[in-house]
């Protein structure tokens, strides 16, 4: 029995069973039903008999009809290809051109849903045609399976420290300044320190050996690779601290700061999400008043705020990195 078959019996029922004890009110309170409903569906069961009360049948509603033909659509995405590199207000305008008048976000949400919204998607497009028809391989389509891959090795925290620096802005009464930045490529917990004026090899390691090894002291783990790029500021004094201290250091390929990416998406973050924004509510004279609002954020960041990467699935970074104390 379907639940219109269900309906529809149910109040034959209760059409009945009032016809029967002639008490309206008593039989419409027994089965939870309104007098106004009962004297409706018993006036359309005097008209049309026990079919008149079976619940109407509805259709799915109709979706929105499409904006664009099936051969529009086409035409737009073979354009799209032909110049993988045009954003869709670039790629409207030369259909105009040609007769097709197609706004913009139109364009964009075609791509979009066809997977092809960004121009790197469409490019990646172009590169496995001339793989196949052509046999032209790029370095970006020989190595596709490769890049896919997680080619960090880093299992717990301490396997591998991230560190890089990041040029915050010259600030008007306090000067050039520079942030340093480590992350924990196994749970991407965060560290930072600002340094007024250049930043050398020994304030890096000042910051390694201060403010990051004494973090995995407390939370039991133990410092064991750092990865950097060539910069001098990561060899000198900073190479001869970390042989002293038992890391070993790893460096990029040069001109390979993806390689890094794991600082490298921290230091976006931290401009975006923070600087843009602290910079328009404060107007800072000093260093210290710099750091205390970088190390405000810094705890929201690895206590507060959830991530999508692969390694924490909306978790926090403190779950893992403090998670050997907390067991």
């Amino acid at each position: 029995m379907t639940l219109e078959d269900s309906i529809h019996a149910s109040r034959v029922r209760v059409l009945r069973e009032a016809e029967r004890t002639g008490n309206v009110s008593a039989t419409c309170r027994r089965h939870g039903v309104s007098r106004t409903v009962f004297y409706r569906l018993r006036q359309r069961f005097e008209q049309y008999g026990a079919d008149g009360v079976h619940p109407k049948r509805r259709r799915a509603a109709v979706g929105r009809p499409s904006a664009l033909s099936v051969q529009t659509e086409r035409r737009v995405i073979a354009f799209a290809l032909a110049w993988p590199t045009s954003g869709p207000q670039w790629l409207s305008d030369q259909l105009a051109r040609e007769g097709v008048t197609i706004a913009p976000v139109t364009v964009w949400r075609l791509l979009r849903r066809h997977q092809l919204g960004t121009r790197r998607a469409r490019l990646a497009v172009l590169e496995q045609f001339s793989a196949a028809t052509q046999g032209l391989l790029t370095e970006r389509t020989a190595h596709r399976d490769r890049r896919r891959t997680r080619h960090v090795a880093a299992a717990a925290p301490g396997d591998l420290l991230s560190l890089d620096t990041f040029y915050v802005g010259k600030l008007k009464g306090v000067g050039k300044v520079w942030q340093i930045t480590g992350c924990d490529a196994a749970c991407s917990y965060a560290w930072a320190r600002l340094v007024v004026g250049e930043v050398t090899s020994a304030a890096v390691l000042t910051f390694l050996r201060d403010d990051v090894r004494p973090t995995y002291r407390r939370a039991q783990w133990r410092l064991r690779r750092v990865l950097t790029d060539n910069g001098k500021e990561f060899k000198g004094a900073f190479a001869a601290g970390c042989e002293r201290l038992g890391v070993r250091i790893t460096r990029t390929k040069p001109r390979h700061a993806w390689t890094n990416g794991f600082v490298e998406r921290l230091q976006g973050t931290i401009l975006h999400e923070h600087w843009r924004i602290a910079f328009r509510r404060q107007y800072f004279t000093g260093r210290v008043a710099l750091q205390r609002s970088l190390d405000t954020f810094l705890e929201f960041y690895n206590h507060q705020r959830t991530h999508r990467g692969y390694r924490l699935n909306g978790r926090t970074p403190a779950t893992i990195f403090w998670g050997a104390i907390a067991a």
